[in-house]
């Protein structure tokens, strides 16, 4: 285990010495040349700048830039392509938060670890409502987020990922995304590819931002407030930057299109029996109250009242430091620190009674003989509303250190720590025991009334039971790398980069459950420790000195990673990559690599290992079952493996000076995927859909065994266990994914003047899919919970030096909604997004003065396309949470002053 900052260094020089025979690999920390932290309108929707003959980027400062992709300083990766955001498509897009920004990207597909969505994979961990990226839908944990090149510590009680809301989004220079498998140049998780936040440094002056929000309906609001500052003297700088941002909750009473009943858009009715007037159940026969008539029930709306997006606040300070010493040695320190906390509202507490002839308030339908019989209810207006809050906490601190050793060979070395601290809490469960003993009480005092009402004492003592997942991830990384050129070849510099480096991972979580005075607590901790040495070789084969016709030039990558687990074993990754030039303006590219994805911590070793008690919808109605969340002595997980290839063309005619163009298209083959089922409550809707499964769902006698041998064993239960359980579901973590995924990225951009017109997606041509050992992969493209074949974001423009109107519109194309009997077409989407700003002539600053802006997401209010798929506590109801948000028109002004 690392236990100071100078072992990881002394080991990393060692291996950094050793990994001069790979020629091989490496990952590329980004850091942003020395600017004043903005960027030009003229790169949205852009690529990043295209190397030139000798390797480095247009308009770039050589050797002062490390571009993501590349551990070799002056030049662009070769191979991949890269997505760029800059500061100025922060500004027009209109977005609050980082998680915002990137989610408007195409690539981008909104599953698994969102507030918004956590249905699908991963999503069921993500109870403190953090965000994640996740690249070409491969998986949430298989894009790597960096910050300026470096991992950020993971967040939340199951780790995983770290939360790129936590960067201020002020502080925010560029985002690089490449869209590639690069686990030779950054180890683990960097399957699908990496997004890195890259922020801004050398900042002069003050610039502060108020933005706010509103929804048509006032029902949903959203604000961001920041300021940055710099200063710069003659060998160094020190930018600071805060933001204060967060949102309302949007809760789906709120939303007519949000509803159990969908009969009258064509769908089905999951409205459920557990309702406020309640049914009495003796044997399979049904009593609606208050008639009490034999085969009759009351339904109800049991999930309109819960939150579809979570009430969120968080606050973030970034500092930058940067000192030269002499004109050799750099130093350089970040810090981020971030607090966000959260609040969700739940639906209505709901539960089916067993309640005996012994309880006061026993009631049975005229001429019915019976000395117990089931209540169906809910506790709306009588128990208080179970709501979930709590927080994250971030601390990330890198120092690190650049010397210029001879000719243009470079050391950069760096040791980074971080920490985050969580906590998901809520106190208003039901206690099993003490409702338990509050059905069969005969004291009316005492006893619980299954038809209500009751006392605040009767309540108080039933619905205090506490839920707490508290967690702790901590990161220590020490890294070194090594540049520069080893000779000069016919085409150029043959250039080289090697190093090592050493990251300790670990996770304290738990569990805390019981009631407030008397509170029983469990904690695992669970550690890592990463190795890696890499190296990576840049051959010149043809260049402006050996041009031959059809041949400008040519350029080899090969690079390495090797890295050691000290839980995993070992893995070895390589990667080419090819940059061919036939004419000027026309780059051709192409790559090939391996990948590797450890499981993270908890999905060996869970924050909750216990039993829920969840409500499944079935073709025939509602069924009440019991799913494991993770085994207490660990899930036998093994590593993920991926093999990843790609080709491409960059496209830049000099007769048309204005017009970009990218294509690029991926293909991922990714076996042994670690995925779980535990929150995904609609596997039973179709026949087709539990087929997949079948490995993981039990029923009738054995099931019920089951669900008691667990609870004999110390399993927790949340919820209330059926007095006859018929269903058990296995929602535990399992190495049961594989994925084949092909596509194409695309990208092209015409400026003419003040006028711009832009496009960017991605277009899928294959996308195979199987989710368990019992399912054969199978063609899930343009399926629910899947990605649609195609989705864009286009624009049109005019900008000058002080004025700014963009139109976007976003499109995603029609899709199958398979979880339904027969297959429902759902309709595709489209919305537009307005921006408008300008910028006061001879404002109140010389630097820059005052610009106000006007932003309107939805700006023709659509709501989202009907998918006939019921309500969970994650979202659904007659909308896809995946693929459309719930919030519909928000009109945004922002003010923005420069000093």
């Amino acid at each position: 285990m690392l236990t100071s900052s100078t072992r990881p260094f002394a080991a990393l020089l060692k291996s950094s010495v050793a990994g001069v025979a790979l020629i091989s690999a490496a990952g590329a920390y980004a850091q942003t040349a020395p600017s004043s932290g903005d960027a030009s309108a003229d790169q949205a929707l852009q690529p990043a700048p295209a190397p030139t003959a000798n390797g480095q980027a247009d308009g770039q400062a050589g050797s002062d830039i490390v571009v993501t992709g590349s551990r070799i300083r002056g030049v662009a990766p070769v191979g991949s392509p890269i997505i760029q955001q800059s500061r100025a498509d922060l500004t027009e897009s209109g977005a609050t938060s980082v998680n915002q920004l990137v989610q408007d990207l195409p690539q981008i597909v909104n599953q698994g670890v969102t507030e918004s969505s956590r249905g699908t994979s991963g999503g069921a961990g993500n109870i403190t409502y953090a965000s994640g990226f996740n690249i070409h839908d491969i998986g949430p944990y298989a894009t790597l987020t960096l910050l300026n090149g470096r991992r950020i510590v993971e967040s939340g009680s199951s780790g995983g990922l770290p939360d790129p809301d936590d960067v201020p989004t002020i502080a925010l220079e560029r985002v690089e995304v490449v869209a590639d498998g690069a686990s030779a140049i950054y180890g683990s998780d960097a399957i699908a590819g990496v997004v890195n936040l890259i922020t801004r440094r050398r900042f002069n002056g003050v610039e502060a931002k108020a933005q706010y929000g509103l929804a048509r309906d006032n029902a949903y609001n959203e604000y961001n407030l920041g300021i940055i500052a710099g200063h710069s003297w003659s060998s160094g700088n020190l930018t600071l930057s805060y933001e204060h941002a967060g949102h309302a909750a949007l809760n789906g009473r709120d939303r007519s299109f949000y509803r159990a009943d969908l009969t009258s858009r064509g769908g089905g009715d999951y409205r459920g029996f557990q309702c406020a007037s309640p049914n009495i159940l003796i044997g399979d026969t049904s009593y609606a109250m208050p008639g009490l008539v034999a085969g009759t029930a009351n339904i109800c709306d049991q999930l309109k009242n819960q939150d579809l997006i979570p009430e969120q606040k968080h606050d973030s300070v970034m500092a930058s430091l940067t000192q030269d010493i002499g004109s050799r040695i750099t130093l350089t320190a970040d810090a981020l620190y971030s607090r966000r906390s959260f609040s969700y509202h739940p639906a209505t507490t709901t539960a089916t009674l067993t309640v005996p002839d012994t309880n006061p308030y026993f009631l049975l339908p005229p001429g019915v003989a019976a000395t117990s019989e089931r209540v169906q209810t809910n506790f709306g207006g009588q128990a208080p509303i179970n709501v979930s809050s709590g927080y994250s906490r971030t601390f990330q601190a890198t120092g690190g250190v650049n010397w210029k050793m001879f000719g243009d060979w470079e050391m950069d070395a760096s040791y980074t720590y971080g920490r985050n601290k969580s906590l998901s809490r809520s106190l208003h469960g039901i206690n099993n025991a003490a409702l338990a003993a509050a059905l069969a009480s005969s004291d009316p005092d005492v006893a619980l009334n299954p038809f209500g009402p009751n006392s605040d004492a009767v309540l108080g003592g039933i619905f205090n039971s506490v839920f707490g997942a508290p967690g702790t991830n901590k990161q220590q990384q020490g890294e070194v790398n090594f540049s520069g050129s080893l000779l000069s070849l016919p085409g150029g510099a043959l250039r080289m980069a090697i190093g090592g480096s050493i990251v300790h991972n670990s996770i304290l979580t738990g569990l805390d459950t019981g009631t407030l005075d008397a509170l029983s607590s469990m904690r695992t901790h669970s550690s890592r420790t990463i190795k890696s040495v890499y190296g990576e070789l840049r051959v010149p084969i043809f260049g402006p000195d050996n041009a031959v016709p059809g041949i400008r030039r040519l350029d080899l990558s090969l690079a390495g990673r090797i890295s050691h687990y000290s839980d995993v074993g070992t893995s070895r990754n390589p990667k080419i990559g090819l940059n061919w030039e036939p004419i000027e303006g026309v780059t051709l590219h192409g790559s090939y690599g391996t990948s590797f994805r450890a499981p993270i911590l908890t999905q060996v070793h869970g924050a909750v290992s216990g039993l829920f008690v969840q409500n499944y919808q079935t073709p025939n109605g509602v069924v009440q079952g019991v799913t494991l969340s993770g085994f207490a002595d660990g899930n036998p997980l093994r590593p993920e493996h991926a093999r990843t290839w790609s080709l491409g063309a960059d496209i830049a005619p000099p007769s048309l000076s204005g017009l970009t163009l990218s294509v690029n298209y991926f293909n991922v083959n990714y076996t042994g995927q670690v995925n779980s089922i535990l929150s995904d409550l609609s596997i039973l809707q179709s026949p087709s859909s539990e087929a997949k499964y079948a490995d993981r769902i039990v029923r009738g006698a054995e099931a019920a065994s089951l669900i008691q041998s667990f609870v004999a064993a110390g399993y927790p239960v949340f919820g209330v266990l059926p007095s006859n359980p018929t269903l058990f579901v296995y929602g535990n973590n399992v190495n049961a994914g594989k994925t084949l995924a092909q596509g194409i990225d695309f990208q092209a951009s015409y400026r003419m003047g003040h006028f711009r017109v832009a496009t960017n997606g991605t277009y899928f041509t294959k996308y195979d899919t199987a989710v368990s050992a019992s399912a054969a992969l199978t063609d899930s493209l343009n399926t629910i919970f899947n990605p649609p074949r195609f989705r864009s974001r286009s624009s049109f423009g005019y900008s000058d030096a002080r004025n700014s109107a963009i139109l976007f519109w976003n499109f995603t194309n029609a899709y199958k909604n398979d979880r339904v009997t027969p297959t429902q077409t759902v309709d595709s989407y489209s919305t537009f997004d307005l921006h408008l700003s300008h910028q006061f002539e001879g404002g109140i600053t010389p630097a820059g003065g005052l610009t106000l802006a006007l932003d309107i997401s939805n700006l023709f209010d659509a709501d989202p396309p009907f998918v006939d798929i019921p309500q969970s506590p994650n979202g659904g109801g007659g909308f896809d949470p995946t693929m459309a948000n719930p919030i519909g028109r928000l009109i945004s002004v922002s003010a923005s002053v420069k000093f």
